[in-house]
């Protein structure tokens, strides 16, 4: 998917997070934001990746694009470590791990799907996938905004 597509899926995450009152608070917007952008480090082209190169040039010759970065690895390390230092989850990690969380959701919607279990390289994919840069990306995408802004 496209960063505007991550973008709206995060915006989903906190719309989702808001409703459920896991974290009201105005910072986890745009940690959310964030969140949804930070798998795609490891593409020195993608949005992120263009602001903090040398980071993403790194992880790219490591792990590859949709490697490591597009798994559940990270975000659980993030909130055992969170658990294990602090004894809970804060709420900017929350709002963090709920945005990487949509980025992983929307590529799953994808043609290439996700390595979830990474380093295992079975990649999971919806049984009906969208071709990024599509008018059908465009479709689910607005789709879910629709749907945040219906029922707000």
């Amino acid at each position: 998917m496209q960063a505007r597509s991550h973008l709206i899926f995060g915006i989903g995450a906190t719309w989702l997070m808001h409703r459920t009152g896991w974290a009201a608070s105005v910072h986890a917007w745009p940690l959310t934001l964030v969140g949804a952008l930070l798998p795609d480090i490891d593409h020195p082209k993608s949005m992120l990746g263009r602001r903090v190169a040398p980071v993403s040039l790194l992880v790219s010759g490591l792990f590859g694009h949709r490697g490591m970065t597009h798994s559940l690895l990270l975000p659980i390390l993030a909130v055992v470590g969170c658990l294990y230092g602090w004894g809970h989850v804060p709420v900017w990690m929350l709002a963090l791990a709920a945005g990487y969380l949509s980025h992983l959701l929307a590529d799953w919607l994808t043609p290439s799907g996700v390595p979830l279990c990474w380093p295992l390289r079975t990649r999971f994919r919806s049984p009906l996938y969208v071709t990024t840069g599509s008018a059908a990306e465009w479709c689910v995408a607005g789709a879910l905004a629709f749907a945040m802004w219906r029922w707000w």
